[in-house]
C-alpha cells in the first residue's frame, strides 16, 4: 500500500475525500488528514509520503506552496492539486514545481480514480526500477566482496598468472591505481595470546573476528590498504597494498605495519606482533612468493606449504575448477623439484592420496572413476619431474572428464557441512574448523555455501543454531540465557541479538507469545 495524506481547509471535503473513494482497492491507504498547507509542511520534516492530495487554495499555506516545497526540497514524493477553474493558472503553475496532475472541482468519484491509478501505475514502476537497481547494487557489492576474498588469496598462493586477469581484478578493486607502481607487501600478524583472548576477551564468534577484522581492513586509512589472505588460529597473513601511487610511500613499511598493529589493538583489544615476509615492486611480482619458500630446510614450513597448497587443489577439483586444480598442482610439484628424489616423490604421493582420500569422502562416483589410474608405485619409480607431470596430467583429464559427465560435487560437500554443523550445533562453530575438517580453504567452502544455498556460512551456521534455540525454548526447564549458553553463545546480549535479527523477537518475548511458556524477560536482553 502506498501513503497518501489529504489537505483541504474545509473538514467535510477533506473527510469526505477519504470515505468515499475505496482507497484500499487502488493501492493506497490515508495517513493522515490536515487543514493547512503548513501542517503539511511540518509533517514533511518527520514523514515522507507516497502522495499527497491537496486543495490548491487554503487560508494560511496554500497547497501550491506545498508543491514548491517538495520541488526545492526534492522530496520522494507525487503532488496532486485539486483546484476550481478560477484557480486554473494556479494549478498550470503547480505542475511546474512537479505537481503530479490536478483535479477540477467539483471532483467526483471516476475522476479521482483514473488519476490514482495513473499515480499508482507511475509508482509501481519507480519501485521496480528502484528494486532493481538495488538488487544490481547488492549484487555487484556481492562479486566486489567474494572478487577480494578470492583473488588476493589466489595470487599470494601463485594461481593468477596472467598480467590481463591481475589487470582487470585490481582495475575492479581499485579503479584509480596505478597498478604497475605500486608497491606491495607481505606480512605474518600473530595474535598473542590467543585462546585466552577468544575465551575471556572476545565475546562473539571465531569467524565474526576475521568478518570484523575483514571490515575493519576496508574503512582503515593509511598509506597501504590491507587485505586477509588467510586467516588460521592466532596467524593471519596479510598482503598490503600501496594506494598512495608513489614508487617510495611516505613511511616505511614497517612503520605502517605498526601503525596498523596500534589500531587493531585499539578496536579489538588484543596485542599482536608482525613480521614482512616479502616486499615486490608491484602486484604483478606477488604470485612469484613461494619461489624462495622451500629455499630453507625448514620442514614446518615445508609442511605449512604443503598443507595450505592441498587445500587449495583439493578446493577447486571440489567446485569443479580442474584447470586451476591441475594449475595449482604443478607449481607444487616445480617447487618440490628442488628437494631429493625421494622426499620429492613422497610428497607427490601424500598430495595425490589426500585428492583420492577427499574424492571419496566427497564424491564416490568421481574417486571410483580414477581409481584405475591411482597406482602410487609408478611415482616412485619415476626419477625426472617431467614423468610426473605427465602422469599427473593424464590423471586430471580423466578427472575432468568424470567431473563433466556428473553433477559437481560441491553440493555433496555442502550436505557433510550441513551434518557437521548439525553433530556440531552446541558449540562456537568455525569456517576454518569446518573447511579444514573437508579439507579445503575456507574462503572456497563459503562460495561453496552461497552458490548452493543462497547464504553465506555464517548465515547457515546462525539460522541452524536459532531453529535449534526455538527448540529449546519449548522447554520450560530452561532460561533463555541457558539457551543461548547450551548453543555455545559467550553472552546472552549476542545471542538475543542474533534470535531477534532471526525472529523479530527476543527470547524472553518469543517464548511468551508464540510458545505461551511463561518467563519474565530478562533485562540483559
Amino acid at each position: 500500500m502506498y501513503k497518501l495524506i489529504i489537505a483541504d481547509d474545509e473538514r467535510r471535503i477533506r473527510e469526505g475525500l477519504k470515505k468515499i473513494v475505496d482507497w484500499e482497492q487502488l493501492g493506497f491507504v490515508v495517513t493522515e488528514l490536515f487543514q493547512d498547507g503548513q501542517e503539511v509542511i511540518e509533517y514533511l520534516d518527520y514523514m515522507i509520503p507516497d502522495v499527497i492530495l491537496t486543495d490548491i487554495k487554503m487560508n494560511f499555506v496554500s497547497g501550491l506552496d506545498v508543491a514548491k516545497y517538495v520541488y526545492e526540497n526534492e522530496l520522494p514524493c507525487k503532488v496532486i492539486l485539486i483546484s476550481g477553474y478560477q484557480e486554473f493558472e494556479q494549478a498550470i503553475a503547480g505542475l511546474r514545481y512537479g505537481a503530479a496532475d490536478y483535479l477540477l472541482k467539483p471532483t467526483n468519484v471516476d475522476q479521482i480514480q483514473d488519476t490514482f491509478l495513473k499515480i499508482k501505475k507511475q509508482l509501481d514502476e519507480k519501485q521496480a526500477q528502484l528494486q532493481k537497481e538495488r538488487y544490481d547494487r547488492e549484487r555487484t557489492d556481492e562479486a566486489i566482496q567474494l572478487l577480494e576474498e578470492r583473488f588476493f588469496a589466489d595470487i599470494v598462493m601463485g594461481v593468477m598468472e596472467s598480467r590481463e586477469y591481475i589487470q582487470d581484478c585490481m582495475g575492479v578493486l581499485y579503479p584509480n591505481l596505478d597498478i604497475g607502481n605500486c608497491r606491495c607487501f607481505l606480512a605474518d600478524l600473530y595474535i598473542e595470546n590467543y585462546e585466552y583472548y577468544m575465551n575471556n576477551v572476545w565475546e562473539y564468534s571465531y569467524d565474526q573476528l576475521e568478518m570484523n577484522l575483514r571490515n575493519f581492513l576496508k574503512i582503515y586509512e593509511g598509506d597501504y590498504r590491507f587485505h586477509i589472505v588467510y586467516k588460521t588460529d592466532n596467524l593471519i597473513e596479510l598482503l598490503a597494498i600501496n594506494t598512495g601511487n608513489a614508487q617510495e610511500p611516505s613511511f616505511p613499511e614497517q612503520f605502517c605495519l605498526d601503525g596498523l598493529l596500534k589500531e587493531m589493538e585499539q578496536s579489538f583489544g588484543f596485542r599482536a606482533k608482525a613480521e614482512i615476509r616479502q616486499r615486490y615492486d608491484d602486484i604483478y611480482h606477488v604470485n612469484h612468493l613461494r619461489e624462495k619458500v622451500l629455499e630453507k630446510e625448514d620442514d614446518a614450513i615445508l609442511g605449512q606449504y604443503i598443507k595450505e597448497q592441498k587445500k587449495l587443489v583439493t578446493s577447486n577439483i571440489a567446485i569443479g575448477n580442474i584447470v586451476t586444480a591441475q594449475k595449482l598442482y604443478h607449481n607444487i610439484v616445480d617447487e618440490v623439484d628442488k628437494l631429493p628424489v625421494q622426499k620429492r616423490n613422497n610428497i607427490v604421493i601424500d598430495i595425490l592420496s589426500t585428492i583420492n582420500d577427499v574424492l571419496w569422502e566427497t564424491n564416490e562416483q568421481l574417486a571410483g572413476a580414477i581409481q584405475p589410474m591411482m597406482n602410487y608405485s609408478d611415482i616412485l619409480s619415476m626419477t625426472r619431474i617431467q614423468d610426473i607431470l605427465n602422469w599427473s596430467d593424464r590423471l586430471f583429464d580423466r578427472i575432468r572428464i568424470s567431473d563433466n559427465q556428473q553433477d559437481s560435487s560441491g553440493s555433496s560437500l555442502v550436505a557433510r557441512a550441513k551434518n557437521y554443523i548439525k553433530e556440531n550445533i552446541y558449540r562456537d562453530i568455525s569456517q576454518e574448523e569446518l573447511a579444514n575438517s573437508l579439507y579445503i580453504c575456507p574462503s572456497y567452502l563459503s562460495r561453496l555455501f552461497r552458490k548452493q544455498t543462497g547464504e553465506g556460512f555464517l548465515q547457515c551456521v546462525t539460522r541452524m543454531k536459532m531453529e535449534k534455540a526455538i527448540e529449546l525454548l519449548r522447554e520450560p526447564q530452561y532460561k533463555t540465557y541457558q539457551v543461548g549458553e547450551i548453543l555455545g553463545y559467550k553472552t546472552p546480549r549476542y545471542f538475543a541479538r542474533l534470535f531477534r535479527a532471526h525472529t523479530g523477537m527476543n527470547p524472553s518475548e518469543y517464548r511468551g507469545k508464540v510458545l505461551h511458556i511463561g518467563e519474565k524477560f530478562e533485562g540483559n536482553e
